[in-house]
């Protein structure tokens, strides 16, 4: 089963844009990439760290990407990937309005305050923040009510250096 997160990207507390991610939710798979997607964007001339909705979208593209590549089974039972034919063959990401009642991880980029926020390449990035969504319990949960969700702060693990 898919672990789905969503990604709230904030200004100054106040939720500005939803992407969905239906798969790898967990802080070592879209928390790391997360982080990595900061990178890339801390090397660009104009990072629009500030910029919520902007960002959001560079996030939609990153993922796109990401998820744009095809599994390729190979006849000695191997596999590799290919890039897609076309950049607009993706699935697993969505702009939401609220947070389905699925998702396991909810992250948040507040751009607004970066006083607290990484350096990563040499700029203030903006918080970064991930939580462990469940019940009131303490339980993993499905389809409950957001009123009876709590959200427990989760470290999130540095994406691994690509060798050059």
């Amino acid at each position: 089963m898919s672990t789905r997160s969503t990604t709230h990207f904030t200004y100054n507390g106040r939720v500005e844009a939803i992407i969905y991610r239906h798969s790898d939710g967990y802080p070592s798979g879209a928390g790391s990439d997360l982080l990595g997607f900061l990178d890339e964007c801390a090397k660009l001339p104009d990072s629009r760290f500030s910029d919520p909705t902007y960002l959001a979208a560079k996030y939609v593209v990153f993922l796109a990407d990401m998820f744009s590549q095809k599994f390729v089974s190979e006849p000695d039972g191997g596999y590799h990937y290919e890039p897609a034919e076309n950049k607009l063959d993706f699935i697993s990401v969505g702009v939401c309005m609220s947070d389905p009642g699925d998702i396991e991880y909810r992250y948040v980029i507040e751009c607004g305050d970066r006083s607290a926020g990484h350096i990563r390449n040499g700029k203030s990035c903006p918080i970064v923040k991930c939580f462990r969504v469940s019940d009131k319990h303490g339980e993993k949960f499905r389809e409950k009510p957001m009123s009876k969700w709590t959200l427990t702060e989760e470290e999130i693990p540095e994406p691994e250096a690509e060798i050059a």
